[in-house]
């Protein structure tokens, strides 16, 4: 595991939210730039990479060959993650509490892990097919938090299960989410995206 920071900074309109781009596992910090610039084409962009890895893939936090997750990294990566989302923004000079959150997978696992387990600056995350982690320790406060959140029905790695516990998990919290479904695998698909699309202009 490294200590440095792997990122990558993407000027934009400075009036705009800028978007946090949080990969999928095997991804870097600039993996998602077509998709944040199809669906923010003028917000500023920020990517940090994920300093675990699995087999020479970046990763935000340890999964055990078994498939299931070391809880205890999970914890401290994302402390790490929220720590370097602080010094980068303050390093590119972006309004924390106004970032929007692009998470795809593993990305989207431990936004949506850090929204329902610590205090967070942002507010508003897309999340591209993630899946409840572990169910939180105490129900928090996500009141004036919202979500986009996408599922595909033929998903080998999230079950549908899983990902209603994980919209459940948030709505109990008071967060407003709207959740896509679609008949497609564990990638990202243009009807998705177009749906994002449109949830984005009405915020």
């Amino acid at each position: 595991m490294t200590t440095d920071i792997h990122s990558a900074f993407f000027p934009g309109n400075p009036d705009l939210a800028p978007v946090l781009m949080l990969h999928g596992t095997g991804g870097d910090e600039s993996d998602l730039l077509p998709i944040a610039t199809f669906l923010f084409p003028e917000h500023p962009k920020l990517g940090i990479r994920g300093r675990v890895s699995e087999n020479g893939s970046n990763r935000y936090f340890i999964r055990h060959e078994d498939g299931s997750f070391d809880l205890e990294n999970l914890k401290q990566e994302t402390d790490w993650l929220l720590n370097t989302i602080e010094k980068e923004t303050q390093c590119y000079q972006l309004d924390a509490k106004q970032l929007i959150v692009l998470g795809f997978s593993n990305g989207a696992n431990i936004a949506a892990y850090a929204w329902l387990n610590q205090p967070t600056t942002f507010k508003t995350a897309v999340l591209l097919h993630p899946m409840m982690i572990t169910p939180p320790q105490q129900t928090r406060n996500l009141s004036g938090y919202r979500a986009f959140a996408t599922y595909g029905d033929v998903d080998p790695i999230v079950s549908e299960d899983n990902f209603d516990q994980l919209m459940s998990q948030l709505q109990n919290a008071q967060a407003s989410v709207e959740v896509f479904k679609n008949h497609q695998s564990h990638h990202l698909t243009q009807t998705e995206l177009m749906a994002a699309q449109s949830w984005i202009k009405n915020l």
